[in-house]
């Protein structure tokens, strides 16, 4: 099973940011179905059953405070002049990066985190650009949007199915 951990993203959340993500329609460009909008905690990739069990058991003795955050700010990867990837931020980024750091090393048995992590939100792949002044135009004109607050209470496992359609996110488990 392909599967990821991450934050939901409340509905009120999910109608602003479908709205911001109408400006990025562009050739080349594929916005996040709202429905899949997440904050990614941890992508473990293909994993079997048993290391499947594993996270769940891992994930029951996760216990961490609430944290309330601000969805702000469009940042890309890899960088500005070759965007492959737009996503929104937060102003809390050194508490929820802590947060997120935290949560990682407790899967570290399952799959090692290799990269640095950054809290981010997903909400455009690009695929190739035919206008790429007006991309970057786009995104410089929101790179301190403010979306909205939101809590940070939830954890959950999501199996990822890839289809032509996009990917298919269902909920495996969820704590709180």
């Amino acid at each position: 099973m392909r599967a990821f951990l991450g934050i939901p993203i409340p509905d009120g959340l999910r109608e602003k940011i479908k709205n911001l993500e109408k400006e990025f329609e562009m050739k080349g460009v594929k916005t996040v179905k709202p429905e899949n909008l997440h904050w990614t905690v941890k992508f473990f990739g293909d994993i079997t059953e048993e290391e499947a069990e594993k996270v769940k058991k891992i994930m029951d003795g996760i216990d961490f405070e609430p944290l309330e955050i601000s969805v702000s700010g469009i940042g890309v990867f890899p960088n500005i002049s070759y965007v492959k990837t737009i996503w929104i931020g937060t102003k809390e980024k050194e508490k929820f990066e802590k947060l997120l750091n935290e949560i990682n090393k407790k899967f570290s048995e399952i799959r090692k985190e290799t990269r640095k992590i950054t809290a981010h939100l997903t909400i455009c792949r690009v695929k190739f650009l035919t206008e790429k002044e007006k991309l970057v135009n786009t995104i410089k004109k929101h790179e301190n949007i403010e979306i909205g607050k939101m809590v940070v209470n939830s954890l959950v496992l999501y199996e990822s199915k890839l289809t032509s359609d996009g990917p298919i996110y269902k909920k495996i488990k969820v704590i709180k």
